[in-house]
């Protein structure tokens, strides 16, 4: 198993990223200071869990198990 690299960056460099914006967009959305539909608010938070697995497998697997980043 290995971290691939897009554009230049490993991949959890790039899901760290979106999970910022998901989650800045999730609590906006929570507090109503934008406008969405709940669906958005829910499907965003499941969207949220998903990313943060694959993010947290590849951050713990270079950390701890040495993943190369390839």
């Amino acid at each position: 198993m290995y971290v691939p690299i897009l554009w230049g960056k490993p991949l959890t460099v790039w899901l760290g990223i979106l999970l910022l914006v998901l989650l800045t967009l999730q609590v906006l959305s929570g507090k109503r200071l934008i406008k969405l539909p709940f669906s958005f608010h829910r499907r965003n938070a499941i969207l949220i869990v998903m990313i943060a697995g694959v993010h947290a497998f590849f951050g713990l697997g270079v950390w701890f198990f040495n993943f190369p980043i390839k």
